[in-house]
């Protein structure tokens, strides 16, 4: 319902019909400001701007369209719906040609009722910009006070760059902040991961966060010779989508595993939704994140440098070269 968490402006001078509306507005959820004068209501508006007016057109201030009047020069963009009793049809009449959007008769028989095209006038084009705007600045002082840490982590983290890993040199370039990249040395081989997140999700900067830690694990037991998990790009995808889906942060990523070969020119890949080459698309698994995924090994010869130029679902861009000491 459009009427949760909007601003209504209510101005009528019946006090008992007024308290009644306001009663019913704030347990839908509104953020209501009521007056039985047209002053007072220019005031209000003037400090907190509308999103909605419902007005009495018979305040005693003058003719009978003259709150509307008023509320269109100044606010043209605001509905307004006209409340009246049922004697005076031909002033609401009256007020629908001139730009009011709704009217209310009193008394209310039908409190559902009143909601429904009370929400229906929220829906206007213009109102619905303003709560989309509104939603826009809620989350952003969500990311500022929830993420600073993770934000401040995440610097390290992304920045891309010339790397060298043993006997190999690796290039990263990122387009967004919302792509990683990590590479483990496994002996003389390597281990690329890339990933892409979705830059709208409230839980993109811990799930970075935890992506970057995920290969820690089995990094630090394949060094004490007790697993061999990285050795397989396919098992290791399939390991990373597992501890994403126990996190329940609900969200998907878009991530690729890259095995590059010391001894041959051949590398192994597992593909979890990342795109950039027709081999990439023939092992891809779709993104991480579910209850159900099963990684596609895929072997494919190459020449180094390997040069490739990955992307995700969310527009992000990886730049990735990777050459050997030898020339390979």
């Amino acid at each position: 319902m459009f009427i949760r968490h909007s601003r209504i402006l209510l101005i009528d001078d019946d006090e008992v019909f007024r308290w009644q509306l306001l009663a019913r507005l704030e347990l839908w959820g509104a953020q209501v400001q009521e007056t039985d004068n047209i002053a007072q209501a220019l005031v209000l508006a003037g400090q907190q701007p509308p999103d909605l007016v419902l007005g009495n057109l018979m305040l005693p201030s003058g003719e009978p369209e003259s709150v509307l009047t008023l509320f269109q020069k100044t606010y043209p963009h605001v509905p307004f719906v006209v409340t009246s009793g049922l004697n005076n049809m031909a002033g609401v009449a009256s007020a629908l040609r001139a730009g009011a959007i709704d009217y209310l008769t009193k008394p209310v028989q039908d409190w559902s009722a009143v909601k429904h095209r009370l929400s229906a006038s929220l829906a206007s084009p213009n109102c619905r910009a303003q709560q989309e705007l509104a939603e826009f600045h809620a989350h952003m002082a969500f990311y500022r006070r929830q993420d600073m840490a993770a934000s401040r982590l995440l610097r390290d983290l992304v920045t891309s760059g010339e790397r060298q890993l043993g006997r190999w040199r690796l290039s990263l370039k990122h387009s967004t902040p919302w792509v990683l990249t990590q590479s483990v040395r496994l002996e003389q081989d390597v281990m690329l991961l890339a990933a892409e997140f979705d830059p709208l999700h409230p839980d993109t900067p811990m799930l970075m966060l935890l992506v970057a830690f995920l290969l820690n694990e089995p990094l630090r037991r394949f060094k004490q010779e007790q697993d061999s998990l990285l050795y397989s790009p396919a098992r290791t995808l399939e390991y990373i989508n597992q501890q994403l889906y126990a996190a329940g942060l609900n969200a998907t990523v878009n991530l690729m595993l890259l095995r590059l070969s010391a001894s041959s020119n051949m590398v192994e890949v597992a593909n979890g939704g990342m795109s950039g080459s027709d081999w990439l698309s023939n092992c891809n698994a779709g993104p991480l994140g579910r209850a159900l995924f099963r990684a596609n090994p895929w072997h494919q010869p190459c020449r180094f440098p390997l040069q490739l130029q990955l992307c995700g679902s969310h527009g992000g861009r990886i730049e990735l070269t990777a050459s050997r000491a030898d020339g390979g």
